[in-house]
Protein backbone atom coordinates (compact mmCIF):
# COMPACT_ATOMS: atom_id res chain seq x y z
CA UNK A 1 0.00 0.00 0.00
CA UNK A 2 2.76 2.31 0.77
CA UNK A 3 4.61 1.64 -1.91
CA UNK A 4 1.77 2.27 -4.03
CA UNK A 5 1.18 5.83 -2.72
CA UNK A 6 4.67 6.70 -3.40
CA UNK A 7 4.63 5.57 -7.03
CA UNK A 8 1.72 7.52 -7.39
CA UNK A 9 3.07 10.73 -5.53
CA UNK A 10 6.71 9.98 -7.77
CA UNK A 11 4.35 10.30 -11.25
CA UNK A 12 2.39 13.59 -10.42
CA UNK A 13 5.71 15.15 -9.26
CA UNK A 14 7.75 13.57 -12.26
CA UNK A 15 4.35 15.10 -14.15
CA UNK A 16 4.74 18.37 -12.87
CA UNK A 17 8.02 18.68 -14.08
CA UNK A 18 7.54 17.51 -17.17
CA UNK A 19 4.80 19.89 -17.48
CA UNK A 20 6.40 23.01 -16.61
CA UNK A 21 8.40 22.81 -19.73
CA UNK A 22 5.91 22.90 -22.17
CA UNK A 23 5.56 26.37 -23.34
CA UNK A 24 2.74 28.82 -22.68
CA UNK A 25 0.74 30.40 -25.79
CA UNK A 26 -2.39 32.52 -24.03
CA UNK A 27 -5.16 32.29 -22.13
CA UNK A 28 -8.86 31.89 -24.02
CA UNK A 29 -11.97 32.61 -22.02
CA UNK A 30 -14.11 29.68 -22.29
CA UNK A 31 -17.08 28.99 -24.32
CA UNK A 32 -18.90 25.89 -26.03
CA UNK A 33 -16.45 26.05 -28.91
CA UNK A 34 -13.12 25.61 -26.43
CA UNK A 35 -11.95 21.91 -26.73
CA UNK A 36 -9.88 20.92 -23.73
CA UNK A 37 -6.79 18.96 -24.31
CA UNK A 38 -7.59 15.20 -24.27
CA UNK A 39 -6.00 13.40 -21.57
CA UNK A 40 -6.25 11.96 -17.65
CA UNK A 41 -6.32 14.19 -14.77
CA UNK A 42 -4.26 13.44 -12.40
CA UNK A 43 -5.98 16.64 -9.52
CA UNK A 44 -7.83 19.52 -10.15
CA UNK A 45 -5.26 21.76 -10.92
CA UNK A 46 -4.64 19.68 -13.75
CA UNK A 47 -7.50 20.42 -15.13
CA UNK A 48 -7.73 24.36 -13.99
CA UNK A 49 -4.59 24.40 -15.91
CA UNK A 50 -5.54 22.39 -19.19
CA UNK A 51 -2.72 20.16 -18.76
CA UNK A 52 -3.53 16.14 -18.23
CA UNK A 53 -1.33 13.46 -19.23
CA UNK A 54 -1.92 13.12 -23.02
CA UNK A 55 -2.85 9.43 -24.86
CA UNK A 56 1.00 9.35 -25.87
CA UNK A 57 2.12 8.70 -22.38
CA UNK A 58 -0.07 6.13 -21.35
CA UNK A 59 0.70 2.37 -21.80
CA UNK A 60 -2.30 0.49 -23.01
CA UNK A 61 -2.98 -2.07 -24.72
CA UNK A 62 -6.73 -0.42 -25.77
CA UNK A 63 -6.91 0.74 -29.25
CA UNK A 64 -6.29 4.97 -28.69
CA UNK A 65 -8.57 5.80 -31.68
CA UNK A 66 -11.50 4.20 -29.82
CA UNK A 67 -14.16 6.67 -28.87
CA UNK A 68 -14.62 4.85 -25.95
CA UNK A 69 -10.89 4.33 -24.72
CA UNK A 70 -10.88 6.39 -21.30
CA UNK A 71 -14.04 5.39 -20.32
CA UNK A 72 -12.18 1.38 -20.63
CA UNK A 73 -8.62 2.61 -19.47
CA UNK A 74 -11.06 3.70 -16.33
CA UNK A 75 -12.44 0.95 -15.22
CA UNK A 76 -9.19 -0.77 -14.47
CA UNK A 77 -7.87 -0.75 -10.84
CA UNK A 78 -4.70 0.73 -12.07
CA UNK A 79 -3.24 2.46 -15.33
CA UNK A 80 0.55 2.69 -16.70
CA UNK A 81 2.22 6.11 -17.79
CA UNK A 82 5.56 7.37 -18.67
CA UNK A 83 7.39 9.76 -17.03
CA UNK A 84 9.80 12.43 -18.71
CA UNK A 85 12.64 9.61 -18.18
CA UNK A 86 10.35 6.70 -20.13
CA UNK A 87 10.07 4.93 -16.90
CA UNK A 88 6.94 3.37 -16.89
CA UNK A 89 4.27 3.92 -13.73
CA UNK A 90 1.53 2.49 -12.22
CA UNK A 91 -1.57 4.80 -10.82
CA UNK A 92 -4.43 3.74 -9.04
CA UNK A 93 -7.46 4.72 -11.34
CA UNK A 94 -9.19 5.55 -7.80
CA UNK A 95 -6.83 8.01 -6.83
CA UNK A 96 -7.18 9.93 -10.70
CA UNK A 97 -9.04 13.07 -10.36
CA UNK A 98 -10.75 12.36 -13.93
CA UNK A 99 -10.39 13.36 -17.71
CA UNK A 100 -10.85 14.57 -21.01
CA UNK A 101 -12.49 12.51 -23.64
CA UNK A 102 -13.42 14.12 -27.18
CA UNK A 103 -14.69 17.31 -25.87
CA UNK A 104 -16.03 16.53 -22.54
CA UNK A 105 -14.50 16.33 -19.35
CA UNK A 106 -15.30 13.78 -16.73
CA UNK A 107 -14.61 13.91 -12.82
CA UNK A 108 -14.35 11.58 -10.24
CA UNK A 109 -17.66 11.70 -8.15
CA UNK A 110 -19.18 9.09 -5.63
CA UNK A 111 -16.72 6.36 -6.98
CA UNK A 112 -17.56 6.74 -10.72
CA UNK A 113 -16.11 9.40 -13.05
CA UNK A 114 -19.29 11.69 -14.32
CA UNK A 115 -19.02 14.10 -17.59
CA UNK A 116 -19.70 17.64 -16.37
CA UNK A 117 -23.05 18.99 -18.45
CA UNK A 118 -22.09 22.61 -17.53
CA UNK A 119 -18.80 24.21 -17.35
CA UNK A 120 -17.72 27.72 -16.24
CA UNK A 121 -17.20 28.80 -12.57
CA UNK A 122 -19.71 27.04 -10.83
CA UNK A 123 -20.11 23.90 -13.04
CA UNK A 124 -22.96 21.06 -13.01
CA UNK A 125 -22.84 17.50 -13.30
CA UNK A 126 -25.06 14.67 -12.83
CA UNK A 127 -24.33 11.93 -11.10
CA UNK A 128 -25.12 9.61 -8.45
CA UNK A 129 -25.18 9.25 -4.28
CA UNK A 130 -25.65 5.60 -2.25
CA UNK A 131 -28.65 6.09 -0.28
CA UNK A 132 -29.02 3.84 3.04
CA UNK A 133 -32.64 2.60 4.15
CA UNK A 134 -34.38 -0.17 6.28
CA UNK A 135 -36.79 -2.49 5.21
CA UNK A 136 -38.37 -5.84 6.87
CA UNK A 137 -36.09 -9.05 6.61
CA UNK A 138 -37.79 -12.72 6.00
CA UNK A 139 -36.76 -13.55 9.35
CA UNK A 140 -38.40 -12.37 13.05
CA UNK A 141 -37.10 -11.35 15.67
CA UNK A 142 -37.98 -11.87 19.33
CA UNK A 143 -39.21 -8.86 21.47
CA UNK A 144 -38.83 -8.95 25.04
CA UNK A 145 -42.04 -7.14 25.57
CA UNK A 146 -44.80 -8.18 22.19
CA UNK A 147 -43.14 -11.28 21.42
CA UNK A 148 -42.15 -11.70 17.76
CA UNK A 149 -42.05 -9.10 15.71
CA UNK A 150 -40.04 -8.26 12.14
CA UNK A 151 -36.38 -7.86 12.16
CA UNK A 152 -34.88 -4.99 10.01
CA UNK A 153 -31.81 -4.69 7.48
CA UNK A 154 -30.16 -1.69 6.02
CA UNK A 155 -30.28 -1.76 2.21
CA UNK A 156 -28.02 0.60 0.12
CA UNK A 157 -29.30 1.95 -3.35
CA UNK A 158 -28.39 4.12 -6.24
CA UNK A 159 -30.21 7.19 -6.73
CA UNK A 160 -29.03 10.23 -9.14
CA UNK A 161 -28.07 13.61 -7.57
CA UNK A 162 -27.14 16.61 -9.53
CA UNK A 163 -24.17 18.26 -8.16
CA UNK A 164 -22.00 21.77 -8.17
CA UNK A 165 -18.38 22.02 -8.87
CA UNK A 166 -16.65 24.95 -8.02
CA UNK A 167 -14.27 25.47 -10.64
CA UNK A 168 -11.93 27.53 -8.46
CA UNK A 169 -11.95 25.20 -5.28
CA UNK A 170 -12.55 22.20 -6.71
CA UNK A 171 -15.44 21.53 -3.83
CA UNK A 172 -18.33 19.37 -5.18
CA UNK A 173 -21.63 20.12 -3.22
CA UNK A 174 -25.36 19.04 -3.52
CA UNK A 175 -27.33 20.84 -6.37
CA UNK A 176 -29.69 22.94 -3.71
CA UNK A 177 -30.42 26.68 -2.72
CA UNK A 178 -27.71 26.91 -0.14
CA UNK A 179 -25.14 25.27 -1.77
CA UNK A 180 -25.47 27.88 -4.65
CA UNK A 181 -25.58 30.66 -2.12
CA UNK A 182 -22.43 29.60 -0.64
CA UNK A 183 -21.26 29.59 -4.17
CA UNK A 184 -22.12 33.07 -4.90
CA UNK A 185 -20.95 34.75 -1.96
CA UNK A 186 -18.34 35.40 -3.69
CA UNK A 187 -19.89 38.05 -5.65
CA UNK A 188 -22.03 40.05 -2.96
CA UNK A 189 -24.48 41.45 -5.79
CA UNK A 190 -25.58 38.06 -7.44
CA UNK A 191 -25.82 36.77 -3.62
CA UNK A 192 -28.13 39.01 -1.90
CA UNK A 193 -29.97 39.25 -4.77
CA UNK A 194 -30.67 35.35 -4.58
CA UNK A 195 -30.71 35.34 -1.17
CA UNK A 196 -33.45 38.03 -0.67
CA UNK A 197 -35.65 35.58 -3.13
CA UNK A 198 -38.43 33.47 -1.06
CA UNK A 199 -37.59 29.85 -0.57
CA UNK A 200 -39.65 28.82 -3.66
CA UNK A 201 -38.26 31.36 -5.87
CA UNK A 202 -34.88 30.32 -4.89
CA UNK A 203 -35.59 26.54 -5.64
CA UNK A 204 -37.24 27.61 -9.17
CA UNK A 205 -34.41 30.37 -10.28
CA UNK A 206 -31.17 27.97 -9.24
CA UNK A 207 -30.11 27.61 -12.28
CA UNK A 208 -30.61 30.90 -13.90
CA UNK A 209 -28.86 32.94 -10.96
CA UNK A 210 -25.77 29.92 -11.61
CA UNK A 211 -25.75 30.52 -15.12
CA UNK A 212 -25.96 34.48 -14.25
CA UNK A 213 -22.90 34.07 -12.02
CA UNK A 214 -21.40 32.47 -14.63
CA UNK A 215 -21.43 34.77 -17.38
CA UNK A 216 -20.01 37.47 -14.75
CA UNK A 217 -17.33 35.44 -13.72
CA UNK A 218 -16.33 33.65 -17.12
CA UNK A 219 -12.92 31.05 -17.18
CA UNK A 220 -9.93 31.95 -18.78
CA UNK A 221 -8.04 28.74 -19.80
CA UNK A 222 -4.20 28.35 -20.24
CA UNK A 223 -3.36 26.89 -24.14
CA UNK A 224 -0.47 25.61 -24.69
CA UNK A 225 2.29 25.23 -27.58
Amino acid sequence: MRQNILLALLATLLWAVETQAQTFSHKEVYDQDFEFTEGIYLSKDDFKNNLPIEKSRISSNLDPNDLSYFEQLMQNKTISIYDKLGNEVQLEVSKIFGFCNNGSVYISCNGSFEKIGIIGSICHLMGTKTVYHSTPSPYLGYGRYYGYSPMYQNVSSKEYQQYLYDFESGKMLEYNADNLKTLLMADPAIHDEYANLSKKKQKAQLYYYMRQYNQKHPLYIPVYE
